[in-house]
């Protein structure tokens, strides 16, 4: 995908999307998003629109850590939650996603990935047909990493907080290891829509929270919380336990000690990880609907 195609590509999105500023229609020109009131939001050469201006980074999340996460999941320990989510929208795709007599058969459904990170599960499904992905993250880093490849997503530098998405547009909401605003999924959520959330199951990292407990403000880790907050706000569908150990390497643990929240307020050079040879990846994967 060339430079024109990276910029031209938004044209198939303007319709989803809102100025983030005063909430107006976009509409696409002159390679920029602009709203009603002329609020204008440049599309990067790179395949990416900035609707949230400049930014402080955020605390750990520079371009290391995307480069490493990036790295660590193109290795396979997070393939399994990957086939899951993408199991899942293909079978929402594939019937339309709502209630019988409901659906909009013909149309391309809209799957918002908030909080996507460097693009891991965008990527994938957006070669699922029948489905435009707009994949936002408040990291321009990410969406910078993100972007570094060919397919068709609108990667989009945003808060979740304040979803530059029009009202009631989106049919498929995806949030992976993300904080949620409810408030702005339920106003960009149509009705009768799926949320997919995905949160970190009990034993995450378990061998990786063991050498660095004695660092850690919290020695244990429930979902309980995160899921009962989910239920309060949609109807729960289903839910699956994704858990997979695999082997692990010194190289690629070093690159997971860079890729991991976990660790952000941890001394790494203290840890002693050379007891670990393998790492669990676990997570629940939560369905709603809206």
């Amino acid at each position: 995908m060339g430079k024109t195609d990276k910029i031209d590509k938004f044209y198939d999105y303007k319709n989803l999307y809102k100025c983030p500023i005063c909430g107006k229609k976009i509409r696409f020109h002159a390679g920029s998003l602009v709203c009603k009131k002329e609020h204008t939001f440049d599309i990067s050469a790179k395949g990416y629109v900035n609707m949230l201006g400049a930014t402080k980074p955020l605390k750990g999340y520079d371009k290391q850590f995307f480069k490493s996460r990036s790295q660590f999941f193109a290795k396979g320990y997070y393939s399994h939650i990957l086939e899951a989510i993408v199991e899942e929208v293909e079978r929402i795709v594939g019937t339309g996603g709502f209630d019988a007599g409901d659906n909009n058969c013909g149309d391309e459904m809209v799957l918002v990935d908030a909080g996507c990170g460097e693009g891991y599960y965008a990527r994938a499904l957006s070669k699922i047909d029948g489905l435009q992905v707009v994949a936002l993250d408040i990291a321009s880093d990410a969406i910078a990493c993100a972007a570094k490849n060919p397919e068709n997503v609108a990667w989009t530098i945003a808060d979740v907080t304040n979803i530059p998405i029009k009202d009631d547009t989106c049919d498929i909401l995806l949030d992976v290891f993300t904080p949620a605003s409810y408030k702005e999924f339920g106003r960009i959520l149509k009705k009768g829509g799926c949320i997919l959330k995905v949160i970190p199951g009990a034993n995450h990292l378990k061998e990786l929270r063991a050498a660095a407990c004695d660092q850690l403000k919290n020695k244990d880790y429930s979902n309980e919380d995160v899921s009962d907050y989910f239920s309060q706000h949609y109807d729960i569908i289903s839910q699956r336990a994704l858990t997979k150990t695999s082997p692990i390497d010194p190289e690629t643990l070093k690159t997971l000690t860079e890729m991991t929240p976990l660790l952000f307020d941890v001394d790494v050079s203290k840890l002693d990880l050379s007891g670990i040879s393998e790492i669990t990846v676990d997570a629940v994967l939560v369905i709603g609907r809206g």
